[in-house]
């Protein structure tokens, strides 16, 4: 019965998605045919973005590209700043709140601010402008989520799909998730499937390649990768390691919490899980009521949760409070990926 309503939601939201796609293949097409303004910078820039609204895991991959690049490149990464209360340009620094920069910006800094900078800026032409200008032995610019942002013209354009819904069997905004009509994927020079199962079959992937590459470019190189968490951290050091098996409560503001709850639950037992809008802003009052929740059961949230919560909790003194975070990396199945990023960058990067 559900599955029947919820189909009948989509037929009845059909010619809205249809309107909103019409609308960004009116946007697109003014851009591809240089009816709209186009900056490309002197600087190696790269994108990661997607198709889909959110969840596609472009935070860790450009943690990822940092660690890559970063030996032998001076790297910069410019963000949008989503859900920060703030707008224009604004570096990143050790007194940066999420309400002013941003949680994955943030998320950035506390990881690489000490060897990469982190700048946030919504008009990404004026940010890579200021960075040019401001930090002129920058090599390469990460920049984080810009696939849809055109006024801006990539050196190397990643795309990234969710393994759990692929780009080619969504739909358009209001219908799907897709920000854009499938076609968009032709702007891509790679496409990356990420949160994929550890073993993924040769069969399996190649069907995906052959879906994908339907609506890419031909030839374009498909790579696949998935997340490998690491131990829990605590958020103060005075907190015991977490135990296998140990009750927990899960506390969450991601776009796909299922995903997170998947995780922890093969490892502890989860008592609950408050699951709140993506890019949540906490408050002190929801910081006092997970302190007392912490004293029955520890606490476990994502990085990107750590990063807004922690300074609350240190600001109040709770530094006893039963808080911890499960660390993310990306890594990929094979080492082409990493050879495919170092070779583009090598032949167009101004060293």
């Amino acid at each position: 019965m559900l599955r029947k309503l919820s189909n009948v939601l989509r037929w009845i939201l059909w010619p809205f998605s249809i309107l909103y796609g019409i609308v960004n293949y009116i946007r697109n097409y003014l851009y591809n045919n240089e009816l709209k303004k186009i900056y490309q910078s002197e600087l190696y820039t790269i994108n990661i973005g997607n198709l889909t609204v959110g969840g596609t895991g472009k935070t860790p991959h450009i943690e990822y590209l940092q660690r890559l690049l970063s030996p032998n490149w001076e790297i910069a990464i410019l963000s949008r700043g989503y859900g920060r209360k703030t707008t224009g340009y604004q570096a990143v620094t050790g007194q940066s709140t999420a309400l002013e920069v941003g949680d994955e910006p943030l998320q950035f800094y506390h990881k690489f601010g000490h060897q990469t900078p982190v700048f946030v800026c919504e008009k990404r032409v004026e940010g890579i402008l200021r960075i040019e200008k401001e930090k002129p032995n920058t090599q390469i610019i990460l920049l984080d989520d810009a696939f849809q942002h055109r006024a801006v013209r990539p050196h190397l354009n990643l795309l990234l799909t969710d393994y759990r819904r692929l780009f080619y069997q969504d739909y358009v905004l209001p219908m799907g998730l897709l920000r854009e009509f499938r076609l968009g994927a032709k702007r891509a020079n790679a496409v990356i499937v990420t949160k994929c199962p550890q073993y993924l079959s040769l069969t399996d992937k190649n069907k995906i390649i052959l879906q994908i590459q339907k609506y890419t470019l031909p030839s374009i190189p498909v790579f696949f990768s998935t997340f490998k968490y690491g131990a829990p951290i605590p958020y103060f050091n005075n907190l015991p390691l977490l135990i296998d098996n140990q009750p927990i409560i899960l506390i969450s503001g991601i776009a796909q919490p299922t995903l997170f709850e998947e995780v922890a639950s093969a490892m502890y037992k989860i008592i609950s899980h408050t699951a709140l809008s993506d890019h949540h802003n906490y408050t002190q009052q929801e910081a006092q009521r997970f302190v007392k929740m912490a004293q029955k059961s520890p606490i476990l949230t994502t990085e990107k949760d750590w990063v807004k919560l922690f300074p609350l909790l240190e600001k109040m003194g709770l530094k006893e409070a039963r808080l911890y975070y499960l660390p993310i990396r990306v890594g990929f199945d094979t080492p082409t990926f990493d050879q495919y990023v170092l070779n583009e960058v090598a032949k167009q990067s101004r060293v």
